[in-house]
């Protein structure tokens, strides 16, 4: 695959890497390989053979507005509250759970009722590049991320030092498990973390949970913010967001939520105070309730998350089968990768023997953007080229996902179908063994 000088000039103003992925694939290279992507097609047989079949006519009420709530009507909820409770082994109560368009369309709500512009927000990195547009675009927020000593462990040291450097920070984001990593934080680390932060009574932690279901080794289990000490003393400053774009490998879809006890929260989302609802904004809307009613709501209509709770069983198998075989064949092609990786969907794979062997010929990717970045080495840019030219594999790279430390980059397994991704991983290892010493 090689980018001409129209699609490069194209890419250069695709800010997502994703998107950029997107490109590529219907516009230069469809034989592409994408493990870019945060996206897992492994339930599709599943769902064409339990849920997209037979769901029913589309009426009136299926392409109206909801006719209860814009988060959600009840019975959904209801449902929903029933999934989390067994799955997590938690106690949360449907009347804190509000749907949305999306994660990202939860978390700017989070940002918008409980924030202000200029608001410090803090985040441990490497993370996922969209929490700056989440939180910086529309609520205003300042974003500041910090680096993990050893780039993959987190610590309360970590913590403590990013709030020595900025002590007005306002609102602590988690991933967990979390993204690049996969790590699943223990509950002892987020008990710790969490004291730490929330001593200040001014403070607010949002915990993305949206990977909670994606787990494989469990060396170290999911543990969520719903079952800490931290949070029966606090459930007000707590936040937690999920959806079923990852779990459920419903990305297309747009279906988020988040679970909050705090008043400001539910005084946005339930419009009173005079002020329009803030569920307005992105709006659980009903074609997405049609599409996977199945999952959570019985023929009658009423909450029954069986199918959804069948969906995880099925769903584990494939997810540790596709795991194991990715691991096999990264193992085999000599591709180092961190191996804490028990949640979440990624491999976070160290490329970085090869930054100096990548010819200065090929050509870099569109730059970082510099009022989020202070680094972009181009090696790992044009290394992340190579692969995509070479190898025809797209990855997502380390320092986008603002790891200082350049030659990293997030593989995502469940992107593609087994074959393919096993496939697209020989055929890398291959490039890069043929590439000449440094």
């Amino acid at each position: 695959m090689k980018l001409t000088a129209h699609h490069i000039g194209r890419l250069q103003n695709i800010a997502h890497p994703e998107q950029r992925a997107a490109y590529i694939k219907q516009h230069v290279n469809p034989e592409a390989v994408n493990l870019s992507t945060a996206e897992n097609v492994l339930l599709l047989n599943f769902y064409q053979q339990n849920v997209f079949d037979n769901l029913g006519p589309v009426t009136l009420e299926t392409i109206k507005y909801p006719m209860q709530y814009i988060y959600g009507i009840d019975p959904y909820r209801e449902s929903i509250q029933d999934f989390l409770n067994h799955q997590w082994n938690v106690s949360v109560n449907y009347e804190n759970i509000y749907g949305s368009s999306g994660v990202v369309a939860a978390l700017e709500v989070l940002a918008l009722a409980l924030f202000k512009p200029g608001d410090v927000l803090l985040a441990p990195a490497p993370l996922w590049y969209g929490f700056p547009w989440s939180f910086s675009q529309t609520a205003g927020m300042k974003f500041v991320t910090f680096q993990i000593a050893d780039g993959v462990n987190l610590t309360v040291a970590d913590l403590e030092k990013a709030l020595q450097q900025n002590p007005t920070a306002k609102l602590l984001v988690l991933t967990n498990p979390n993204n690049p990593l996969g790590v699943n934080y223990t509950k002892e680390l987020q008990e710790e973390l969490y004291s730490v932060f929330l001593a200040d009574p001014s403070r607010q932690i949002i915990s993305d949970e949206i990977y909670a279901g994606s787990q494989v080794k469990n060396k170290n289990e999911f543990v969520s913010a719903l079952t800490l000490d931290a949070y029966k003393k606090n459930p007000d400053r707590i936040h937690v967001t999920w959806g079923l774009s990852k779990d459920f490998g419903l990305a297309g879809f747009r279906l988020g939520f988040m679970i909050s006890q705090s008043p400001a929260v539910q005084t946005a989302l339930q419009g009173t105070d005079c002020l329009a609802s803030l569920a307005w904004f992105s709006p659980f809307v009903t074609p997405n309730i049609y599409m996977t009613k199945k999952l959570f709501l019985n023929k009658e209509g009423n909450p029954d998350p069986a199918l959804a709770n069948q969906t995880m069983k099925v769903y584990k198998g494939l997810l540790d089968d596709q795991y194991q075989a990715s691991a096999k064949h990264l193992k085999k092609g000599n591709i180092p990768y961190f191996e804490g990786n028990d949640g979440a969907i990624f491999f976070w794979i160290d490329l970085s023997a090869y930054l100096d062997r990548v010819p200065k010929s090929v050509s870099d990717q569109p730059r970082l953007c510099p009022s989020l970045y202070t680094y972009d080495d181009p090696r790992e840019a044009r290394l992340l080229n190579y692969i995509a030219e070479a190898a025809d594999v797209l990855l997502v790279r380390g320092q986008e996902c603002f790891n200082e430390k350049p030659g990293y980059f997030r593989l995502c397994y469940t992107a593609e179908e087994k074959d393919r991704v096993t496939m697209g991983i020989d055929k890398m290892a291959a490039e890069l063994n043929a590439l000449p010493p440094a």
